[in-house]
């Protein structure tokens, strides 16, 4: 029933007015489930429960609203209520499509599954329209993580539409995804592609199969596909992106992602991504926006805050990058080299201190890395704690003897401290 439909909406209003007027005219049988139905279908179950007890004055013997009731009881997640109903109508349950779903709706409740699929199974083989029946299928072996006997009632669901579910084709492919059964997911999604081959969405599924199974090719094929179909599924051209990214084939990702951008459904990942490209590329001020625009999406995305430092440190921007590498510190994806660029901004800003504060907590953090020790001890020579640089220096010589032309290259002015160099002789002929 379309809640648009003005027919229904008159009827309803009719109804309601009469009410308002404290009479209540003859309604048949069908005018009065097309209102009850409205209300159930509305959320509207205070009216529906109002609306019940006049149909079932009107007509008493009517087997459709005590079933409606049963239905209210179930809506109102009332179970015990909806089963006391329920074992009135015993002996009906064979004949009547909803009372077999509404005894599979108690027991899922009860935790019966087995029974409540045997039930649906029942109401499966004498409904006229199967599709409401099989979806309760789904939800059941859905419920239970039993995604191939969901796939094959989808599939079945699927097969039976005359216009495709975008809904239901989401959970088929998941339910195929979590089995890893993608062989039988691009079967069935050719099949699918034949009925409508304007579907934008089963060439996308179509792809994401073949890149599970490492097929990018054929994976591009899909998902240009995809586009082709309908020129604003920013989803495909995403993926696209992704797969052009990997293979180093930047120009060609820039434009994916470019093309995956939605208005109405921003992406901040999308922006981080772009700017991690024109990162890559050389266009820092062009980076730099698009870090700032992902971040203005998506505040809590931690990565682009670490990128945009960087960006901001090679921008000579360095103020603004400690602010970012303070925010992410504590990040598993600050590198070594990320603690490097750091160091180099707190330097540029004359805070030496806090510089060494970082390393001496990066040195811990890192334990292997030599060329941490090595900058520390050479920051700690500059604030004359020799007897501190020394120790760390020569556990660095210890662990790799060639990582005194390192020190050298980053700390040439220290080399002309002939206490340095004095401490550098002794450390290299232990």
């Amino acid at each position: 029933m379309s809640f648009e439909d003005q027919e229904v909406i008159t009827l309803v209003k009719s109804y309601e007015s009469s009410l308002e007027d404290g009479r209540l005219p003859y309604f048949d049988v069908e005018d009065l489930e097309t209102i009850v139905n409205y209300y159930l279908d509305t959320g509207s179950y205070e009216k529906m429960k109002v609306s019940l007890t006049d149909a079932l004055e009107v007509h008493p013997h009517s087997l459709v609203f005590k079933v409606k009731e049963i239905q209210l009881f179930i809506a109102l997640k009332d179970f015990r209520q909806a089963q006391i109903k329920l074992h009135l109508l015993e002996g009906l349950a064979d004949q009547h499509v909803e009372v077999l779903i509404a005894q599979a709706t108690v027991m899922l409740h009860k935790g019966d599954k087995e029974k409540a699929l045997a039930l649906l199974d029942n109401a499966l083989d004498i409904a006229d329209d199967p599709v409401e029946i099989l979806q309760q299928i789904v939800d059941a072996h859905l419920s239970q993580g039993e995604y191939g006997y969901a796939a094959a009632a989808l599939e079945r669901l699927c097969d039976m539409e005359d216009d495709l579910d975008d809904t239901s084709l989401y959970q088929l492919a998941l339910c195929l995804d979590f089995t890893h059964d993608f062989e039988k997911g691009i079967s069935i999604f050719n099949r699918l592609i034949e009925k409508e081959p304007y579907n934008a969405l089963l060439w996308y599924q179509k792809g994401t199969f073949w890149l599970r199974k490492n097929n990018e090719s054929k994976a591009i094929e899909a998902f240009t596909w995809a586009t082709t179909a309908d020129d604003t599924f920013h989803a495909a051209y995403f993926e696209l992106g992704r797969i052009h990214e990997e293979k180093n084939r930047l120009i060609e990702a820039l434009t994916a992602y470019r093309l995956s951008i939605s208005e109405d459904v921003p992406s901040g990942y999308v922006h981080f991504r772009i700017g991690m490209i024109e990162q890559e590329l050389g266009s820092l001020s062009e980076a730099l926006r698009e870090f700032n625009i992902a971040i203005k999406i998506e505040p809590d995305l931690d990565d682009v805050f670490l990128e945009r430092a960087n960006v901001l440190n090679a921008l000579d921007r360095h103020m603004e990058a400690i602010e970012d590498y303070k925010r992410v510190w504590l990040d598993e994806s600050f590198t070594v080299e990320d603690v490097i660029d750091y160091v180099e901004c707190l330097i540029e800003t004359e805070q030496l201190n806090n510089a060494i504060k970082i390393l001496h907590n990066a040195v811990s953090r890192f334990e292997g890395s030599v060329q941490l020790k090595l900058v520390l001890a050479g920051y700690l020579f500059a604030t004359d704690e020799y007897l501190e640089a020394s120790q760390i220096l020569g556990e660095s010589l210890k662990i790799d003897p060639s990582a005194v032309v390192l020190f050298q290259e980053y700390f040439p002015e220290l080399i002309s401290n002939k206490e340095i160099t004095s401490i550098l002789e002794l450390l290299q002929t232990n």
